[in-house]
């Protein structure tokens, strides 16, 4: 499924979510190199319940991530599930980073070239 696609609730899940993975990153990194700009493809329930208590205002896991069986890692990994919106919101935001970044660069050169 992807990001677009998901029923706003969702969305808003996968917004908390990552906002709580950039609050965590220090310790992701440290325990997880793999993971970029703190995000992986991956997650057990026990931490996605975690974050979900701790950023998203919910008890458990959403349901509509830990009971969809299409989501069950395919590397056989008992109790990791897969969040491919993650990274596809995670690629969003860094692309609007980007542009903001780029619109600021040229409105400094812009205005460095009127002095």
């Amino acid at each position: 499924m992807k990001y677009d696609d998901l029923k706003p609730r969702q969305q808003e899940w996968i917004q908390k979510f990552y906002e709580g993975l950039q609050n965590e990153e220090i310790e992701l990194a440290t325990f997880d190199p793999a993971a970029v700009n703190g995000v992986r493809d991956a997650y057990t329930r026990s931490y996605i319940r975690y974050m979900s208590s701790k950023y998203c205002d919910m008890e458990w896991g959403p349901a509509w991530i830990v009971k969809d069986k299409s989501r069950v890692a395919t590397d056989g990994r008992i109790g990791v599930y897969m969040i491919p919106e993650l990274q596809e919101y995670a690629d969003l935001q860094d692309a609007e980073k980007h542009d903001e970044a780029v619109r600021d660069f040229e409105q400094d050169r812009a205005e460095m070239s009127m002095s």
